[in-house]
Order: structure tokens, then sequence, then C-alpha cells
């Protein structure tokens, strides 16, 4: 995901958006009480918030309740046709965060973007930060192992 201009705050923009786009976190957290269905709504990119939320560098306990508001994010294909796994690992984001995603949706560490010309996973980018590397290197099959114990859906 690469902001472009157009990417920024604009008037087709619901107000989550506006409010991630300009930065304006107590808005974030206030709407997303308020009206946490704007969280399932995109942008004219198919961006959703999560998505605009990674690349504008929300705070991880923001991050983390729209990641709960809508867990689906984690598999809308966006700008470039990137998960929002791909923003953070293009980006950055803190470890929690991270985990969050990948436990959401093991599968798209191994995402290259549909449809997409750029053909890069989110693994791609694990050197980008050192504190993820071993986390986006994580085997998918690990991943959905840890999320079937913490769902208490393992097999034994």
């Amino acid at each position: 995901m690469t902001l472009s201009p157009s990417e920024f705050a604009n008037e087709g923009d619901n107000q989550l958006f506006q409010a991630i786009k300009t930065r304006n976190w107590k808005d974030v957290e206030r709407l997303l009480q308020e009206q946490p269905d704007l969280a399932k709504q995109h942008d004219e990119f198919d961006n959703t918030p999560l998505h605009s939320a990674i690349g504008f560098q929300c705070p991880d306990d923001l991050l983390l309740k729209l990641l709960q508001t809508h867990p689906g994010a984690c598999q809308i294909h966006g700008t470039d046709e990137w998960l929002p796994l791909h923003v953070a690992a293009m980006w950055g984001v803190s470890q929690n965060v991270m985990e969050a995603l990948i436990l959401a949706y093991p599968y798209g560490l191994d995402d290259s973007g549909q449809n997409s010309h750029k053909g890069r996973s989110p693994r791609h980018f694990s050197g980008r930060f050192e504190h993820n590397r071993a986390l986006l290197e994580r085997s998918t099959e690990e991943w959905e192992q840890i999320k079937a114990e913490r769902n208490g859906t393992a097999k034994k």
C-alpha cells in the first residue's frame, strides 16, 4: 500500500476513514463505540478502515479494536491487492498487533495479492522490521495450530 495524495482524507470517506486519515485518534475511538458498522465499509480503493489505520500508524489499542470490530477485514484486498497484513509487514506494527493480524487470518501470510502484478506476500517484507521477522517467518501451519490451541479447537 503506497499512500498517494488521493488516499488521504476526502469528502467521499465515511467519518471513521476521515478520523483515521487525519490521525484524530479520539474520534476513531468514539466512532468505533458509537458506530461500529463504519469499520466494515470500504473506501474507493477497497481499503477497510483497518488497512488505513495501519498505514496511518494508528495506536495499537485502536488497531486491535478495529480488528475485533471487523475481523473479516483481514481477508479483504485493498490498494495494490494487499491485505491488512501486507500493510502491517510493509509499514510496521508492534509485535502484539502483528500476532493478532496473523491469528485472525494465518493464510494471509501466503497471500501474494490476488490479481496483483506485484506478487509479494507479507513474508516478503519480513526483514523490514526485525521485531516481527520471526512472526512472519513462522509457518502458516504453526500459526493455524496456535490459533486452534487458543480457541480450544486443537486436535488432541
